[in-house]
C-alpha cells in the first residue's frame, strides 16, 4: 500500500508539474488567450492578451467576451460559438482595444468541456486572437510596391507611344518654321530701299512693315512657342524613361548630373510649392552603376525631401541638391532639407523595410529601404544626418567608374552637310514620322519611305543599295532588330549603314541588342542636328 500511495503521490506531482508548465506557456504565448466560462465572460488572459488590448487583467476579468469585440461583429461571433459547440471556429473579425479603437484579428474559438465522455456540456471558449494590423499593412505596402513596380514597367512603353506623334510635331514644326523663316527673308530682300532724305526735303513717315511680313513674324513667334513646348513634352518623356527600365540591371559609366537633373524634373511637382530648389554641383567623376536604379534613389531621396517640408511656405524653405568628390576619389551626393527633421529615437531605424513615419497611403516604408539596397548592389552607400526642427541630409557615397568615358556630350555646331544626293532609305510604321523625316531631309538627300520591313527586303533582294538607313527599332511586323539580320544576310555591309531611331527600347531583347552592336540609334523625337552629324559620318 505503501508503495501504492507513493506512486500516486508521484502522479499527482506530476500532473501539478504539468499543469504549472501549461499555464506558463499560455502566459507566455506570443497570442493573446483568454478563457471565458460558460456564461461568456473573462475568467483568465495572457499577458500577450493585455498588451494587445490594452486593459490589465483585472479591469476585464469578469467582463463579457463582448468588451473586446467590436459591435459590429457580436452577431457573427455569437452565431459562431451556439453553432460551434462540437469544433473550433476561425474567422476574421474586428478587435476592441480598451482606447476604443478596432483592429482587425484572426479569431479562433475553441470549446471545453466538463467531462470527455459529456460533450454537450460545454463549459466555456479559448479566444485566441492574432492582430492582423501589420499583417495587412504589410500586404497593402506590398501590392502598392507592387503597383508601382508595374507602372514603372509600363513607363517605357507609354513613353515609346509618345514619342512617336511627337517625333513627327517636332519635326513638322521645325520644318515649317524653317521655310516661314526662308520665305520671310525673301520678303525682306524684295522690300524696297528706304528714301533718302535730304536737309530740305521734309522728313518722310517711318515705312511700316509690310502686313504680310509682320504676320509671318507673329506665326514664327507662335511656332518658337510650340517648339518650346514641344522640348518640355521631349523632356518629360525622356526623364520618365529612366524609370521606366526596372529590369534593366546592365552597368556602365554614368554621368550623376544627368541622373539628378532627370530625378529632378519628376519630383518638382512636389518640390514646387513646399522650397526652393538649388543645385550646387561641383565636378565628380562618372561612377560604375546603372542609370535606372540611381534615378530611383534620388527620386526617393527628392520625394523624401519634400514631403518633409509644409506646403504654402516655399521662400522660407529649402532643397539644395550637391555634388563634390572626397578625398578617395568618390562622387558624394548629397540632398539637404530644411523640413522637420527625424527624431533621434528612430533615426536608426528609417532604413529598415516597412518603417515609415508618413501618413498611410502617402509611404510604403521601402523606399529607404530600396534605396540602400541599390547602393549597396553598386559598390555604394547612403547615410543620414538629421535634427529635429532644422532638417535632414541625406549623403550618398559611390566609387568611381574603373573607364573614364562618361563625358556628357558638348554642344555642337550644326554639322555641314554636302549635297551630294546620297541615298538614304527610311522605314517606320507611323507614315507622319515618314512624311516629316522626308520633308526635313529631302532637300539634301535622295529619300525613300517605307512602312514595313516587308518592302524593304524586298528592294535589297533586288538590289538597291542605300548610303544610310534610317529604320524604327519597334516595329509590329518585322522588328528593326530582325531587319537588321536580314540585310546583313542580302546585302552585306548594308546592315552597318544603320541608324536606329527609337520612341525607346523598352523590352529586354531591345535593350540587348542595342548593347552589342556597334549602330548609331538616335531617340524620338528627333534631334535633326545630332541625326544629321550621325548620317554624315556613316557617309564619310
Amino acid at each position: 500500500m505503501e508503495t501504492v500511495a507513493h506512486q500516486d503521490g508521484g502522479l499527482v506531482n506530476l500532473l501539478e508539474e504539468q499543469v504549472l508548465e501549461l499555464r506558463a506557456a499560455l502566459e507566455d504565448a506570443a497570442e493573446a488567450i483568454c478563457r471565458t466560462d460558460a456564461s461568456g465572460r473573462l475568467i483568465s488572459v495572457n499577458r500577450a492578451f493585455t498588451e494587445m488590448l490594452g486593459y490589465a487583467a483585472p479591469e476585464i476579468l469578469g467582463r463579457s467576451w463582448e468588451a473586446v469585440i467590436a459591435p459590429e461583429d457580436h452577431e457573427l461571433v455569437r452565431a459562431d460559438l451556439a453553432a460551434g459547440i462540437r469544433a473550433k471556429i476561425e474567422r476574421q473579425a474586428l478587435g476592441l482595444r480598451r482606447d476604443g479603437t478596432s483592429f482587425a484579428m484572426h479569431l479562433v474559438m475553441v470549446p471545453l468541456y466538463s467531462r470527455r465522455d459529456q460533450r454537450d456540456a460545454v463549459q466555456g471558449h479559448y479566444f485566441y486572437i492574432r492582430d492582423l494590423t501589420e499583417r495587412r499593412r504589410t500586404e497593402e505596402q506590398l501590392i502598392f510596391a507592387g503597383r508601382m513596380a508595374a507602372v514603372g514597367t509600363l513607363a517605357a512603353g507609354v513613353a515609346h507611344e509618345i514619342n512617336n506623334p511627337l517625333a513627327y510635331i517636332v519635326a513638322n514644326i521645325d520644318f515649317t518654321r524653317r521655310e516661314l523663316a526662308m520665305h520671310a527673308a525673301k520678303l525682306e530682300s524684295l522690300a524696297p530701299p528706304p528714301v533718302p532724305v535730304t536737309a530740305n526735303a521734309p522728313s518722310a513717315a517711318p515705312a511700316r512693315p509690310s502686313t504680310l511680313g509682320g504676320s509671318l513674324a507673329e506665326i514664327l513667334e507662335a511656332l518658337d512657342e510650340a517648339r518650346q513646348g514641344a522640348e518640355r513634352v521631349r523632356n518629360i518623356v525622356r526623364d520618365l524613361k529612366v524609370f521606366g527600365r526596372g529590369n534593366e540591371e546592365s552597368r556602365g559609366p554614368v554621368v550623376l548630373r544627368r541622373v539628378l537633373d532627370s530625378s529632378i524634373n519628376i519630383a518638382w511637382s512636389e518640390i514646387r510649392h513646399r522650397a526652393r530648389l538649388v543645385k550646387d554641383y561641383t565636378d565628380v567623376p562618372p561612377i560604375d552603376g546603372n542609370e535606372s536604379r540611381l534615378g530611383q534613389v534620388f527620386l526617393n531621396l527628392l520625394l523624401n525631401a519634400a514631403q518633409a517640408i509644409t506646403e504654402g511656405d516655399a521662400d522660407r524653405n529649402e532643397i539644395r541638391v550637391s555634388t563634390r568628390t572626397d578625398r578617395l576619389g568618390r562622387a558624394v551626393v548629397e540632398v539637404r532639407d530644411s523640413g522637420l527633421g527625424i527624431p533621434p529615437e528612430i533615426l536608426a531605424r528609417i532604413f529598415d523595410p516597412f518603417f515609415t513615419t508618413k501618413p498611410e497611403g502617402v509611404g510604403t516604408g521601402l523606399g529607404l529601404w530600396i534605396c540602400k539596397g541599390i547602393l549597396a548592389g553598386l559598390g555604394g552607400e547612403i547615410s543620414v544626418e538629421s535634427e529635429l526642427g532644422r532638417g535632414s541630409t541625406f549623403r550618398v557615397v559611390m566609387p568611381p567608374a574603373a573607364i573614364d568615358g562618361a563625358d556628357e556630350r558638348a554642344d555642337r555646331a550644326p554639322a555641314r552637310v554636302d549635297k551630294r544626293g546620297e541615298r538614304v532609305l527610311i522605314i517606320d510604321d507611323e507614315p507622319m514620322i515618314l512624311g516629316a523625316l522626308r520633308r526635313a531631309l529631302g532637300a539634301e538627300y535622295r529619300v525613300t519611305c517605307l512602312s514595313n520591313g516587308r518592302e524593304a527586303l524586298a528592294r535589297f533582294a533586288a538590289g538597291e543599295r542605300f548610303d544610310v538607313i534610317l529604320c524604327d527599332l519597334m516595329m509590329p511586323d518585322t522588328t528593326g532588330m530582325d531587319l537588321h539580320a536580314a540585310i546583313d544576310r542580302i546585302a552585306p555591309g548594308q546592315g552597318q549603314r544603320m541608324i536606329f531611331v527609337t520612341g525607346g527600347a523598352f523590352t529586354p531583347r531591345a535593350r540587348e541588342f542595342l548593347e552589342h552592336v556597334p549602330n548609331p540609334r538616335i531617340e524620338k523625337p528627333v534631334d535633326f542636328q545630332n541625326l544629321r552629324v550621325l548620317m554624315k559620318n556613316l557617309i564619310g
